[in-house]
């Protein structure tokens, strides 16, 4: 084969960001649409526990290897929760209850328990859980032998959830107040104000979620102990707030053992948790999870990495967690980003449903700025290019279909004004595009499997050529999708469908390096598994969704 020995050497893999398995067996897998976390749970094994996107159910080893993928009905409920008794798993989907022993064989399907609930507790007492029938009766159930005994009833106007202390006390919760209830009967001195979301009870202290990733820790009374513990958010603020957005209210916990605990997100991204009793702080030491959709990338010359809602070092694990996180765009993320000359990235997005620009150095926070006049930005923009139009610096994006718009910005990457509708004219119809980049003045695009270039037409750009291969050998030509980024003269290719990169002399075409095994997708460090948005910087570095295999791959020249 031509792609082989000096030449595909000349690519090597530098590492694995957001993906805690790495490569292999042990490559953490989520289901191909994203579902909320359910809670986190700790089995006597050792394994972790929690749903990882539709319709699956994911274990895991504390160091964040994937064991086991577990099959789950579809639901996307934020209402969803799980705890483990004994041995047993009880998933509550939907108000409908479930259960899966933790030794079963991976691929299971979790057994119905044709039952449905209100909601269920974290809590355990002697292979016991809590639940709250739709009718308002709470109940203790062994999942084991299927006995259930009669506690007390609650109101369920504006009823919330269920917690079960170590002693048998009941705990309810309404959208304002905990409730109380001790040998059957309610306490009806011990009120107390909700803490948060998801309030649960471990070693009799009190944990609740908020937005921006916020944890707060309570004592047994509910008293606070001594408030937040990680992330900051208190209810209303002004100014700056450090936060891991995959945490954002927090689906449940978990404690693992001494001052280690486990989190889940409410993506279900599992985070290990170190308690320092001296601070009375917690702090992130681990990611345990996979990289689902990731349309944009961004990439410093210094090879910091920004993806979905936060950054990376070059030189992170794969179980680091993101740095300088912010609030999240709307599924499936930021279309194409782009590199500034002053190192900048700006990408388009949706925040919040609003139209917004994404932009920033990676020394801190990328701005996520929602806009909420002039920026017309329409919904399924993939590729983006950067260029001068009327001495102006442009950002031009475009959909699938090839459709595009251009909008003023500053060095900041920040909009200014928009620049209306931008035709890419084609000497013959064209689908299926994903990506813009740019070659000294002309504009490159990728579609149907082609490098399509353009030269400037006033504000629109017209075909001059296309190619699909750099050379006759069979191996020389791209697969029908393609993904592309070019910088420092280099322009690299995702190929898509022959599993591979491909790095050219971006005038001369001329091949530079390969990286993958072409035509053989597979999950090795060597290996690619449909690969697709790409991102170049400098004249040695890239960085490739590996969609197939749910990581970032590092590419060095």
């Amino acid at each position: 084969m031509f792609l082989c020995g000096d030449v595909s050497a000349s690519i090597k893999n530098a590492g694995i960001i957001g993906n805690s398995g790495e490569q292999g067996k042990t490559l953490v897998r989520f289901g191909a649409k994203s579902a909320r976390g359910m809670g986190v749970a700790y089995d006597r094994y050792g394994k972790l526990w929690d749903r990882a996107g539709d319709r699956v159910l994911n274990s895991y080893s504390v160091d964040g290897r994937m064991l086991g993928q577990f099959v789950i009905p579809k639901s996307n409920s934020r209402d969803d929760k799980l705890t483990l008794v004994g041995d047993t798993l009880v998933l509550k989907i939907e108000g409908k209850l479930y259960s899966l022993n933790v030794n079963a064989s991976s691929g299971t399907e979790v057994t119905p328990m044709n039952m449905e609930v209100a909601d269920i507790s974290f809590g355990t007492v002697e292979d016991k859980f809590a639940f709250v029938d739709k009718d308002g009766k709470v109940y203790l159930l062994n999942p084991a032998t299927g006995v259930r005994s009669l506690i007390t009833e609650i109101p369920m106007d504006n009823f919330r959830s269920i917690e079960l202390g170590s002693d048998g006390t009941i705990y309810w919760f309404d959208t304002r107040n905990m409730h109380k209830v001790v040998d059957g009967k309610t306490v009806d001195d011990w009120v107390r104000q909700t803490p948060g979301e998801r309030p649960q009870l471990i070693d009799g202290a009190w944990y609740a979620h908020a937005w921006h990733g916020t944890i707060k820790r309570f004592d047994k009374d509910l008293q606070s102990a001594p408030g937040v513990v990680l992330g900051g958010a208190s209810g209303s603020f002004i100014g700056h707030l450090a936060q891991n957005s995959e945490l954002i209210n927090g689906r449940g916990m978990a404690h693992i053992r001494d001052n280690l605990y486990a989190v889940s997100g409410l993506e279900g991204i599992i985070h290990l948790l170190e308690w320092n009793p001296k601070t009375k702080k917690m702090s992130i030491v681990r990611r345990i999870g996979a990289l689902q959709n990731i349309n944009g990338i961004g990439l410093g010359f210094k090879g910091r990495m920004w993806a979905f809602a936060g950054s990376w070092e070059w030189y992170d694990r794969p179980d680091t967690p993101i740095r300088f996180s912010i609030n999240p765009p709307g599924s499936p993320g930021i279309s194409q980003a782009v590199m500034l000359d002053n190192d900048y990235m700006v990408a388009c997005g949706f925040l919040w449903g609003t139209p917004a620009m994404f932009s920033g150095n990676f020394d801190k926070e990328i701005n996520g700025s929602r806009i909420q006049k002039g920026f017309d930005l329409r919904e399924g923009a993939v590729g983006s290019a950067v260029y001068r139009q009327d001495n102006k610096l442009t950002l031009l994006s475009i959909d699938s279909k090839g459709s595009g718009q251009a909008f003023y910005i500053g060095s900041d990457g920040k909009f200014r004004s928009s620049a209306g509708d931008v035709a890419l004219e084609t000497k013959r119809d064209t689908s299926d595009w994903t990506s813009l980049a740019m070659k000294e003045n002309s504009l490159l695009a990728s579609a149907e499997g082609y490098v399509i270039e353009f030269e400037n037409d006033g504000n629109n750009w017209k075909e001059v050529s296309r190619w699909n291969s750099w050379g006759n050998n069979p191996d020389e030509n791209f697969g029908s999708e393609i993904y592309i980024s070019s910088d420092s003269g280099l322009l690299w290719v995702s190929d898509t469908t022959r599993q591979r990169v491909v790095c050219l002399d971006s005038m001369s075409k001329k091949l530079l390096g390969t990286f993958g095994e072409v035509d053989n997708k597979g999950t090795g460090m060597q290996q690619l598994d449909n690969p697709k948005m790409i991102i170049a910087r400098g004249k040695t570095r890239a960085v490739v969704f590996d969609s197939g295999n749910q990581r970032l791959v590092k590419l060095e020249k």
